[in-house]
């Protein structure tokens, strides 16, 4: 079923990690499916907590600094839940650019920390998401026509949104504003709808897991492969991997295992599972020259990524991207023989079973476990609150050991000049441990002050980045004061 609306949505950040990093400024517009705005847009800041300084190079980029933010923003808690009536409106389907790896992230990590369903919007009541940025890749790469396609300095293939704005006569005149980039993303994807309309189509109906399910299990059952865009291929090959899916995750429902074809599969039978993972996660500075990194991939249903078939790539098209099929047929030969050896399919399963060091601070552990109906019931009931006296843990009997202790950081991080005073000492003993002092996930006001000022003597003839980072030492004195 189509959704019935589109939202298109951008945030600025105070940084780039959504487990610890602060939404600065939410932006975002509803559209009808032809692309035609239906209802005026929404522009919201949001005021930042003690208990973080905001990433200086973020704040160069979008000029927006924590005073910014402070003065006409509203408390994080106000801030999502507007987020959260947008995005899980009924019939919506949320789209952003590049939001699969990066918004989408900020919203869930947001939710979970003010007691928000972090998963509800992209799946309940007909709800759904699409990334902009994966349509204009997969267009690029199959469909090119009646669209301007700029490079880069390098004389690579460009996706950044400014300057396909710019290639297109499309107004962007403040990229990094969340408002301007949700505009020229809307703009971007009307060049597709107009120019190849079946295409975008296609990627409507893929942002449904089950039509991405069938596709990978089409495949899978007739020995076929698919093309899939991945930011992990060079853009001088279109981003466009041939992926043969082999078999379900054992680890993850919603993940089928499969083999990029544009490597040879050879590795399955000559490396072990602890082999497979040095070469598949090595960093790629690390990476010797000529090292082929194993074609060994998840193919994920719930990301909203785009599975074709084959015939999509007309071979004038391929031979322009410099991808050899013939090379991509013989590599699938082989790959169909050893998969003969039961013991192949057994080693692919083990590969992406990695154990991962915990994540000790509770902002982070959104992944670690879904919370359970009861303390989402009382969730539910949280973030309907407004009055700091009742938020306590006799209102509020959490089981989750997260939630008990994200109950008193929410209500330091949002009610702060409300708290009494021994609820105040309390948080600002937290903050402390966050700002001033180093730790494993922060560097500490000492040498975040060293970090401002390299930066100063670095931009020392830019006027607008000197104000900017004026702004955030003077911010950082003014948080370093209230905390001591």
């Amino acid at each position: 079923m189509n959704p019935t609306s589109l939202f298109f949505y951008d945030y600025e950040t105070f940084g780039r990690d959504p487990r610890q990093d602060k939404i600065a400024q939410f932006a975002g517009v509803r559209t009808d499916l032809d692309l035609n705005i239906i209802e005026e847009p929404i522009i919201k800041f949001c005021q930042p907590s003690l208990d973080f300084l905001p990433e200086p190079e973020a704040c160069l980029i979008t000029g927006i600094t924590p005073q910014i933010a402070n003065n006409n923003g509203i408390p994080e808690y106000q801030f999502m839940r507007i987020i959260k009536n947008e995005l899980g409106r009924k019939g919506t389907c949320h789209v952003g650019y590049n939001n699969i790896s990066f918004d989408d992230e900020f919203s869930r990590f947001g939710f979970y920390k003010n007691f928000i369903d972090p998963y509800s919007h992209e799946w309940a009541d007909n709800n759904s998401r699409m990334d902009a940025l994966e349509i204009l890749r997969l267009t690029y790469a199959l469909r090119p026509e009646g669209i301007n396609w700029p490079t880069n300095d390098e004389g690579k293939q460009s996706f950044k949104l400014e300057h396909l704005s710019v290639a297109n006569g499309i107004e962007h005149e403040n990229a990094h504003d969340a408002m301007s980039d949700v505009y020229a993303t809307i703009e971007v994807l009307k060049l597709v709808k107009q120019h190849q309309p079946r295409l975008f189509d296609f990627a409507l109906k893929m942002r449904n897991k089950k039509v991405a399910k069938d596709e990978i299990e089409k495949a899978m059952n007739s020995g076929g492969y698919l093309l899939k865009i991945s930011p992990y291929v060079p853009v001088e090959n279109g981003h466009l991997s041939f992926v043969f899916p082999i078999c379900q995750d054992a680890q993850n429902t919603n993940a089928f295992l499969g083999y990029d074809l544009r490597t040879s599969p050879t590795c399955l039978k000559d490396l072990d599972v602890a082999q497979l993972q040095e070469k598949m996660f090595k960093k790629k500075d690390d990476m010797e020259e000529g090292e082929e990194r194993p074609g060994v991939v998840q193919c994920i249903v719930n990301k909203s990524h785009i599975y074709c078939d084959l015939r999509t790539l007309s071979p004038k098209r391929a031979e322009e991207l410099g991808i050899d099929l013939k090379t991509i047929e013989a590599h699938k030969n082989q790959l169909i023989e050893l998969l003969s050896d039961s013991t192949i399919e057994k080693k692919l399963k083990e590969v992406f079973n990695r154990e991962f060091a915990p994540i000790t601070d509770v902002d982070g552990q959104l992944y670690d476990q879904f919370i359970n109906n009861f303390d989402r019931s009382i969730a539910n009931r949280l973030t309907t609150v407004d009055n700091p006296e009742l938020i306590n843990h006799q209102n509020f009997k959490f089981r989750d050991e997260r939630l008990i202790e994200l109950l008193y950081r929410y209500k330091g991080r949002n009610f702060y000049n409300q708290l009494p005073d021994n609820e105040k000492e309390v948080f600002k003993s937290f903050c402390r441990s966050k700002v001033i002092s180093e730790s494993n996930n922060t560097m500490g006001i000492d040498k975040y002050r060293d970090n401002l000022s390299e930066l100063m003597g670095e931009y020392k003839d830019d006027p607008r980045a000197l104000g900017i980072l004026t702004a955030l030492k003077q911010y950082t004195d003014q948080v370093e004061k209230k905390l001591n």
